[in-house]
């Protein structure tokens, strides 16, 4: 991934994104933003323990450093499930952003509509970026382990596939920053989920405790994708794990449940 500074806020993008001017694309960090400690500074969660005053500054922030209405955001209410919008319109909304969203239950988001940005937040858990530059087609999705354990992200490829024609082979990635396998111990119930389906504990690791394993969430993802038919070499990886790197993305179990969210932002330009 790139890294990137706009109005003193911080942000990373994926490299094999770079070269669609239609797509933007960005990671926010956890710089540059108005919200004390533990929180601080740019923090996007409104379910955190942050005020709403400090999340509402930090979202103008956002808003002007990026040039988007944040009016015309989509995002949701994310509950770690494998449920996916394709997004036609606009959102119609009673009340700011983001204090409403247009769309309750999502984990993902699929458009083919300019002037929709698109938006999943995480502290941990993986936020994938899936582009099809052909019939440009982009998807955002938010994969924590019950989301990656369902295939969330390669749900996304075939709903591009089947629902917006999109050539698989043509489709590239971005998985983004989140809770590496140094950091990720998960117990037996965990495991279980992902190695009862043929060929999915190739990401899980033992650990020296009995019933203890590490799970590598974006390598589950990235052989998800490639299992779903996406080539190899157009699927990157940040390598980022926000629990080694909290002082630049918010990392749920690395700060002990006690922080903020930075999120996935994309969208195809007017």
């Amino acid at each position: 991934m790139d890294f990137m500074v706009k109005n003193d806020l911080e942000f990373a993008q994926f490299k094999n994104m770079s070269g669609f001017p239609e797509l933007f694309h960005v990671v926010t960090t956890r710089t540059g933003g108005v919200s004390p400690q533990p929180f601080s500074s740019l923090n996007l969660g409104g379910n955190t323990g942050d005020s709403e005053a400090h999340v509402r500054k930090n979202y103008q922030l956002l808003s002007r450093a990026l040039d988007i209405d944040l009016q015309t955001v989509v995002s949701s209410h994310q509950v770690h499930g494998t449920d996916l919008a394709i997004i036609t319109e606009a959102p119609l909304r009673s009340c700011p952003f983001p204090a409403a969203h247009a769309l309750d239950g999502y984990d993902g988001f699929i458009t083919a509509v300019p002037g929709i940005p698109l938006m999943v937040r995480v502290a941990d858990c993986v936020p994938v970026l899936l582009y099809e530059p052909d019939r440009k087609v982009l998807a955002v999705v938010h994969a924590g382990w019950k989301g990656t354990a369902g295939g969330i992200a390669s749900r996304a490829a075939v709903l591009m596939m089947e629902h917006c024609q999109c050539d698989v082979k043509k489709i590239r990635a971005g998985i983004g920053p989140s809770i590496g396998p140094c950091c990720y111990e998960v117990r037996q119930d965990v495991a279980d989920r992902f190695s009862n389906a043929a060929g999915k504990n190739r990401f899980l690791m033992p650990e020296a405790a009995e019933n203890v394993f590490s799970l590598d969430l974006q390598e589950a993802n990235r052989q998800q994708l490639i299992e779903s038919g996406l080539e190899p070499g157009l699927i990157e990886l940040s390598w980022l794990c926000t629990a080694c790197n909290s002082n630049l993305f918010f990392s749920h179990r690395g700060e002990k449940g006690k922080t903020g969210r930075f999120a996935l932002i994309a969208g195809l330009r007017c």
